[in-house]
C-alpha cells in the first residue's frame, strides 16, 4: 500500500494490536460528563452488546476513571515491559491515574503527554477487544490531534449538553476532527495498488473519469449525544430543560450528523460515578441506563456497518 501524495493511509501499523475499533469520546468543553458518557457507554457495550471492551482514559490532566470505575491499583507488567489493564465490571481499564498518586497534579509539556499517551495505546497489553473506548480531555488541543493521527480511529462520539456555549465548542471538536482525517472513509482499491479516500477523488486533478456520486461515505463522526438533556423532579416528575432544549439534535441535524441519543441529568447518575458503580449495572432498568444503552447499539451498529466497506476494482 502506498501513499497518495500528503494523503494519510490508515494503513496497519497505525493499529492497535488485538483491537478491532478504537472510538474517542469528545467535547470541545469540559464539564459535560464526557468521561461519565465514556464508563456507562463501555460497560453497555460489554453488557447490552456483549462486546469484549477497553476504556483508554486519555485525559492525563484530569484522570477521572480511576475512581469512576473503582480502580485503586497500579498495573502489572508483562515480561516484555507492556503494562496490564486492570479490569473492572469486564472492563479492561488503562489511565495515568493508575501511575500517579491520586491527588498528584501532572505538570507536563506536551511531549510528556504524548509519550505518556504512546506507552498507554501501544505500551499496554490489550489482548483481543472488540472496541477500545478512549476519553479524551476536553478540546481541540496537542493531545486530540496526536491521538487523532497516530492511531487508527474508527471514528468518533461527541458529547454536549443542550447549552449554546457547549454547543458551540462542540462543532469545533467535529471539525477538528474532520480535519484530521477521522475515520477512513470509503476506499477504492485501484489497478496502481494506491488507497485514496473517497474526498480525494472528488478531485478531478486525482480521478477525473471516476464517477462516484453514488458511492456512500462514512462518517467521520459517530454522531453527538446530548447529556444533561433535562432534569425530572423526583417528586412530580415534571422535566426541567435546565441548559435548553433540544440543542444538541438541532446541532447534529444541521451539520449533518446522526443523533444518537439524549441522557437526562439525574442525581442518581452523580452519586453512581462518585462510588465507582456505573449507573447502568446499579440501575440497569433506569431511564439512563436504558438511554445509555440505546447509544451503545447505535454505536456498535454503526461500527458494524464499517466492516462492509465498498470497494470498486479497475
Amino acid at each position: 500500500m502506498r501513499r497518495l501524495g500528503s494523503i494519510r493511509s490508515y494503513a496497519k501499523h497505525l493499529r492497535i494490536d488485538g483491537v478491532k475499533d478504537t472510538i474517542a469520546i469528545a467535547s470541545g468543553k469540559g464539564g459535560v460528563g464526557k468521561s461519565t458518557t465514556a464508563v456507562n457507554l463501555a460497560v453497555a457495550l460489554a453488557t447490552k452488546c456483549h462486546l469484549k471492551v477497553g476504556l483508554l482514559d486519555a485525559d492525563v490532566y484530569g484522570p477521572s476513571i480511576p475512581t469512576m470505575m473503582n480502580i485503586n491499583t497500579r498495573p502489572e507488567v508483562t515480561h516484555d515491559k507492556k503494562m496490564i489493564p486492570i479490569e473492572n465490571y469486564g472492563i479492561k481499564c488503562m489511565s495515568i491515574g493508575f501511575l500517579v498518586e491520586k491527588d498528584a497534579p501532572i505538570v507536563w509539556r506536551g511531549p510528556m503527554v504524548s509519550n505518556a499517551l504512546e506507552k498507554m495505546t501501544r505500551g499496554v497489553d490489550w489482548g483481543n477487544l472488540d472496541i477500545l473506548v478512549m476519553d479524551m480531555p476536553p478540546g481541540t488541543g496537542d493531545v486530540q490531534i496526536a491521538m487523532s493521527q497516530n492511531l487508527q480511529l474508527s471514528g468518533a462520539l461527541i458529547v454536549s449538553t443542550p447549552q449554546d456555549v457547549a454547543l458551540m465548542d462542540a462543532r469545533r471538536g467535529v471539525k477538528m476532527f474532520n480535519k484530521v482525517d477521522v475515520p477512513a472513509c470509503v476506499f477504492l482499491s485501484l489497478s496502481q495498488h494506491l488507497c485514496v479516500p473517497i474526498r480525494m477523488l472528488r478531485m478531478k486533478s486525482v480521478m477525473p473519469t471516476i464517477d462516484i456520486s453514488t458511492i456512500p461515505s462514512y462518517d467521520m463522526i459517530l454522531g453527538i449525544v446530548e447529556n444533561m438533556s433535562c432534569f425530572k423532579c423526583p417528586h412530580c416528575g415534571e422535566p426541567s430543560y435546565i441548559f435548553g432544549k433540544g440543542g444538541a439534535q438541532g446541532t447534529a441535524s444541521e451539520m449533518g450528523l446522526e443523533f444518537l441519543g439524549e441522557i437526562p441529568l439525574e442525581v442518581e447518575v452523580r452519586e453512581a460515578c462518585d462510588q465507582g458503580h456505573p449507573i447502568v449495572l446499579t440501575a440497569p432498568d433506569s431511564v439512563v441506563s436504558r438511554a445509555y444503552g440505546e447509544v451503545a447499539e447505535k454505536v456498535a451498529q454503526k461500527l458494524k456497518e464499517q466492516q462492509f466497506q465498498p470497494e470498486i476494482i479497475l
